[in-house]
């Protein structure tokens, strides 16, 4: 799969005893958003990969969350510039450790999502 002239494949399978995620992921870098279930003010991030059940991100901003936080995310699968409220993905922070500026957090979604083939790759 291609994304902006970068190949995009799913990553690579670790066996059963070394992941236990049900969902392909892969890596797949795009600007998102996102928000305590509890708070109005979104705060800037970028995911790194993603699957059906999940995601992990990198926040750009101040904000420590922690293992449990309620979520809501949006991410531009597209280029467009707004993202609209029925479109938002709630999910439960599963890690957070902390990053260069940020924090790396994996969510795991309430209800897994579909992902457009066009976002993995443009030309399908």
């Amino acid at each position: 799969m291609i994304d902006k002239n970068r190949i995009i494949e799913p990553l690579p399978f670790k066996g059963p005893e070394n992941d236990r995620r049900r969902h392909t992921r892969w890596a797949l870098v795009r600007a998102c958003k996102l928000r305590r279930s509890s708070t109005i003010a979104f705060e800037a991030a970028r995911t790194r990969d993603v699957s059906p059940g999940g995601a992990k991100l990198i926040t750009m901003g101040t904000k420590i969350y922690a293992i449990g936080d309620r979520i809501e995310l949006a991410v531009a699968w597209s280029d467009e510039a707004v993202v609209n409220q029925d479109s938002l993905i709630v999910g439960r922070v599963v890690r957070a450790t902390p990053a260069e500026s940020g924090q790396t957090i994996a969510l795991e979604f309430e209800q897994p999502i579909s992902i457009d083939a066009s976002v993995l790759d443009p030309a399908a």
